[in-house]
């Protein structure tokens, strides 16, 4: 048990920092003087350094181990929170944003949940996995809600830019204790012989693996296609945008759109104990998306955050079913390599979202990433329902 209390302190350190950067960074930017443009030019960069990360894990891996990784990882969240510190040029700011694998989403699909999610399973019994993954989420969504409503700090000193910088610190010195966290982690290691002497890449994963892998990367990198236009990076954007939201008012809004979100995830597992973890993904998350639609139709302040509430209470019920889903899928020595790959070509779907919403907006066509997003995201739900129904459980 003392192995995934560790995951569950990181991700939760981790995800909080998270949920503060993704609302915080637009504002800074905008305080900088930077343009929507731009904007959406620093959330590519965030996605690209997942990607980047993700195809690190997936080639080296079985070479290097786990462990090693997220020591990696953790030394790169400091390195990025120092830079963004020390300084607001912009080419240094992007590479701050590529290297700390940043989350715009104020979640995560980058390295360090394609290793935990691939540890998790170990670390329970089979009839605790889908409530393991729960409490995993349930976690990530508290923390970041909590990183959320402190992303409104820098209000209550006028926009200081010593605070957003000293929060950016923050977040590096977080990235200084999950390394310290990491070394006492135990499940990770030590890889087997037969492991370590391995080729890096893919030979070690199975061929229908392989097959499922491809599928899979496919429907979630065009979910994720959807899903780059509404980012929480981009959402808390679009409420400054459309309606001149404060980033106060915008911190308590996240604030209960991640307490919201964190309790459906909880609840996720007990409904996928009934009809089964792809049910539980697609019911859920076709709901979702047709209140996301409705968003920019609401034409007030009051009414958008009325269904982007409506949409948060079952839009991420998806994610900890998605994770038991693929436990499903994949035995325990191809996991982290699927989460890394699928979850790669989740951040690759998302890379194209971040900019063209920027320049959707600058037009102005204020309601099109939302629309696109909903829309996109429903025809996902019908084509990996088809794919995978005769096999769920």
């Amino acid at each position: 048990m003392k192995d995934i209390t560790y995951v569950f302190i990181g991700k939760a350190a981790r995800v909080f920092v998270f949920g503060l950067v993704s609302v915080m960074t637009p504002f800074y930017l905008r305080t900088l003087g930077y343009s929507a443009f731009y904007v959406g030019l620093v959330s590519a960069a965030i996605v690209a350094g997942n990607v980047f990360s993700n195809l690190l894990l997936t080639w080296y891996e079985s070479y290097l181990g786990r462990r090693m990784f997220l020591l990696l990882f953790s030394a790169l969240m400091l390195l990025s929170g120092v830079l963004l510190y020390v300084t607001s040029l912009l080419p240094v700011m992007l590479l701050a944003c590529f290297l700390g694998n940043i989350s715009t989403t104020g979640t995560e699909a980058g390295p360090f949940q394609s290793i935990e999610t691939g540890m998790l399973p170990s670390l329970v019994s089979e009839e605790k996995k889908n409530r393991a993954f729960g409490i995993y989420n349930l976690i990530g969504y508290g923390a970041s809600s909590l990183g959320a409503f402190a992303a409104s700090t820098p209000f209550y000193f006028q926009n200081d830019l010593l605070i957003f910088r000293s929060l950016f610190l923050g977040y590096g010195l977080v990235g200084m204790l999950l390394f310290l966290l990491y070394l006492r982690l135990g499940t990770a290691e030590p890889l087997s012989e037969e492991r370590r002497s391995k080729r890096p890449g893919l030979s070690g994963v199975s061929l229908d693996a392989r097959r499922d892998i491809t599928s899979l990367s496919i429907l979630y990198s065009f979910d994720a296609f959807g899903g780059g236009f509404v980012s929480q990076f981009l959402l808390s954007y679009w409420f400054l945008f459309v309606y001149h939201a404060s980033l106060e008012s915008l911190g308590i809004l996240f604030l209960v759109v991640n307490i919201i979100t964190a309790v459906s995830t909880l609840a996720a597992s007990f409904l996928a104990d009934k009809i089964g973890n792809l049910r539980t993904m697609v019911y859920t998350h076709l709901l979702s998306n047709v209140f996301l639609v409705l968003i920019p139709f609401a034409g007030s302040f009051p009414g958008s955050v009325a269904f982007l509430l409506l949409r948060q209470s079952v839009s991420q019920m998806d994610v900890p079913t998605r994770q038991a889903f693929m436990s499903e899928v994949f035995e325990d020595r191809d996991r982290v390599s699927a989460n890394a790959i699928t979850n790669t070509f989740r951040s690759v779907g998302s890379l194209p979202g971040a900019p063209l919403s920027g320049i959707l907006l600058s037009i102005p066509l204020v309601s099109a990433p939302l629309l696109i997003a909903g829309s996109v995201k429903i025809v996902y739900d019908f084509l990996i329902y088809s794919g995978y129904s005769k096999r769920a459980t």
